[in-house]
C-alpha cells in the first residue's frame, strides 16, 4: 500500500502540474453526494465531491496549435470523405500505383458556404435519447483520460492481465498541428483516481509494424503519404486481446489489419511464451468481393464454438464472412439472413438524408447473455445469448460531424440473424452543445471560424469492454462495462455503465416477435 500511496501522490502532482485553470461554474450531479469508488482487490478509496471543472475534459487537455489550418480542416474531413468513398465504390477503383510525389491536399473552406444548413438541428429534446450515467464519477458524468500533456482521441481500454488496479489503454495520437507522415497509436496503463482515468506513466508509441507501400491513386493518392495505424480498435476475443487498425492495403487503397495485442504490449510478456498465438504479425483482414477502395471499421465476432468471423458492413445490407488465420475470408454469409435482416434494418435504422448522412460501423463486438449473472436460473444458451456491437448514425452538416450511437444485437450462431436494434440513440451524460468551451481543434486553432448553431459535441464511440478483470468476451446484463470514445477528434473520454443500460430500448425484429 505504501507504493500505491507514492504512485497516487505522483499522479496528483502531475495532474496539478499539467492541468490549466478553468473558471467554469460547477455542475452538481443529481444526488450531490459524496460517493465511494472501488478499485478491484484493494481498499475503498473515498472520492471528494468533484465539480464539473475538475471533470471537464478541457481542463485536462490542451490543444496543439495548428501551423496550417487548411491542413487541419482537410484531416478533419478525411473521415467523412472515406465514408463517401465507401458509399460510392465506383469512385474508388484501385489503379496501378502512381509515382510518389508531394501530396496535394485540397482544403475545404467554409468561405464556399453561403449559409448554414438551417434545416439541420441535432440538439436533443430530452425524449429521443437513452441517457447513460457513470457508475463511478461523483457527478455521474463521463470520465476524462489524463495523459500528462500527450493529446489523444478515440481511445480503447481493456482490463490489465495481472494488476487488478489497472487497465490498458491505446488511443490515436492527436497530431493535427504537425506536418505528419506517420500516424501513431499511443498506449499507457491507466487507473482510476477520483473518477478520472490517469496514465501511470507517460504514454508511449505502440510498436505497430510499418505500413506497406500505398496503392491509392488519382484524387486519393494523398492517402499514400500518411502511413501508420488509423483509428485502431483494441478488444478481447474469447481467449486473446487483438488490435485492428486501418492502413495502406494490399488489395485496395486503405484496408484493415489486425495483430495479437500480446505481441505489442509488454504487460503480456508472461503469456507470450506459454500461450498459443495466432496473428502474431500484422495481417490484413480481407472481405468478400467486391473489394472497395476504402475499407474501415471492420469488427470481429465469435460464434458459440469460438470460430471467428469478420463483419464488414451493416447498412444498407450486412456483409460478414468466416475469417482464416491468414486474413482471408470465405463467402459472404449475410445472404443467409438477408431476408430477415433487411426487414429489421428497414424498421429500425434511423432515417438518412440523401446526402451527408450514413450508417457507420463503430465498435468491436461482445457476447452477452440477456439475464443477470446473480440470477440462479440465468444459464447461457442459444436462446438468450447474443452478439452485440455499437454503430453510428453519422451526419456531416455545416462541415461538422455528429455521431449518434445505437446498439445492434444478433444471433451468436449461424445464420447470425439480427435480433434487435436500438430504437433510441445513446446519450453519454456530460456531452454538451458544441460551443467554444468544447475546445474542438477544428475551431480552437482558428477563432475566426464560426461554430455552427444547433450542433452537439461529436462523441465517437470506439470501444466496448467489460470492466471486470479476467472477463474477456462474454458477460451478463448486470456486468459493468466501459464505453470509450473520442470527442471532436481532440480528446478522449470513457464511461462505465451496466450492460443492461444499453439494452433498454431495443426494437425486436419481426421474426423474433413471430
Amino acid at each position: 500500500m505504501g507504493l500505491i500511496s507514492v504512485a497516487a501522490g505522483i499522479l496528483i502532482f502531475c495532474f496539478l502540474l499539467f492541468a490549466p485553470k478553468n473558471t467554469t461554474e460547477p455542475v452538481i450531479g443529481p444526488d450531490n453526494e459524496k460517493t465511494v469508488l472501488q478499485l478491484p482487490g484493494k481498499d475503498l478509496i473515498s472520492s471528494s465531491s468533484k465539480s464539473a471543472q475538475d471533470d471537464d475534459s478541457s481542463v485536462l487537455f490542451g490543444a496543439y496549435q495548428a501551423e496550417d489550418d487548411d491542413y487541419l480542416e482537410s484531416i478533419y474531413a478525411q473521415d467523412f470523405h472515406e465514408d463517401e468513398i465507401k458509399k460510392n465504390p465506383s469512385d474508388s477503383v484501385v489503379h496501378e500505383a502512381l509515382p510518389k510525389s508531394t501530396p496535394n491536399i485540397t482544403a475545404i473552406s467554409t468561405d464556399d458556404i453561403d449559409d448554414q444548413d438551417e434545416e439541420y438541428s441535432p440538439l436533443p429534446d430530452g425524449t429521443d435519447y437513452r441517457e447513460l450515467f457513470s457508475l463511478s464519477t461523483t457527478n455521474r458524468r463521463f470520465s476524462s483520460i489524463f495523459t500528462g500533456g500527450v493529446n489523444i482521441y478515440n481511445p480503447n481500454i481493456i482490463p490489465h492481465p495481472i494488476d487488478h488496479n489497472l487497465w490498458i489503454m491505446i488511443a490515436q495520437h492527436e497530431q493535427s498541428g504537425q506536418d505528419i507522415s506517420v500516424s501513431e497509436e499511443m498506449t499507457c496503463n491507466v487507473g482510476l483516481l477520483d473518477g478520472t482515468m490517469v496514465c501511470t506513466a507517460e504514454p508511449t508509441v505502440l510498436p505497430i509494424e510499418p505500413s506497406i507501400a500505398g496503392n491509392c491513386t488519382e484524387e486519393f493518392a494523398y492517402f499514400n503519404f500518411r502511413s501508420g495505424p488509423r483509428d485502431a480498435r483494441m478488444y478481447y476475443g474469447p481467449d486473446a486481446p487483438y488490435i485492428m487498425y486501418g492502413s495502406q492495403s494490399s488489395h485496395s487503397c486503405i484496408g484493415i489489419w489486425m495483430e495479437d495485442a500480446r505481441m505489442l504490449l509488454d504487460d503480456f510478456n508472461a503469456e507470450r511464451s506459454v500461450v498459443p498465438k495466432l496473428f502474431t504479425h500484422a495481417t490484413e483482414v480481407q472481405r468478400p468481393p467486391p473489394v472497395r477502395g476504402m475499407e474501415k471499421n471492420f469488427f470481429l465476432f465469435w460464434d458459440g464454438e469460438n470460430k471467428a468471423y469478420a463483419h464488414h458492413d451493416i447498412f444498407p445490407h450486412r456483409v460478414f464472412a468466416q475469417l482464416s488465420f491468414d486474413g482471408s475470408v470465405g463467402p459472404d454469409l449475410a445472404v443467409n439472413s438477408a431476408s430477415k435482416d433487411d426487414v429489421c434494418l428497414t424498421m429500425y435504422m434511423p432515417p438518412l438524408t440523401p446526402t451527408d448522412e450514413s450508417i457507420h460501423q463503430a465498435t468491436n463486438s461482445l457476447s452477452i447473455t440477456l439475464c443477470k449473472r446473480m440470477d440462479i436460473g440465468c444459464i447461457p444458451n442459444d436462446s438468450n445469448t447474443f452478439i452485440f456491437t455499437i454503430f453510428h448514425h453519422k451526419s456531416y452538416h455545416d462541415w461538422h460531424g455528429v455521431y449518434e450511437p445505437y446498439v445492434m444485437v444478433f444471433q451468436r450462431n449461424a445464420p447470425f440473424t439480427i435480433y434487435a436494434i436500438s430504437q433510441r440513440p445513446l446519450w453519454i451524460h456530460g456531452r454538451a452543445a458544441l460551443t467554444k468551451d468544447t475546445h474542438s481543434l477544428l475551431y480552437e486553432n482558428d477563432p475566426s471560424k464560426e461554430i455552427p448553431d444547433g450542433h452537439t459535441e461529436m462523441f465517437y464511440v470506439t470501444s466496448i469492454s467489460w470492466k471486470t478483470h479476467g472477463q474477456k468476451y462474454h458477460g451478463y446484463l448486470d456486468d459493468p462495462l466501459f464505453l470509450a470514445f473520442g470527442i471532436e477528434d481532440t480528446r478522449a473520454g470513457l464511461i462505465d455503465v451496466l450492460a443492461e443500460d444499453l439494452f433498454q430500448d431495443l426494437g425486436l425484429c419481426p421474426w423474433v416477435q413471430d
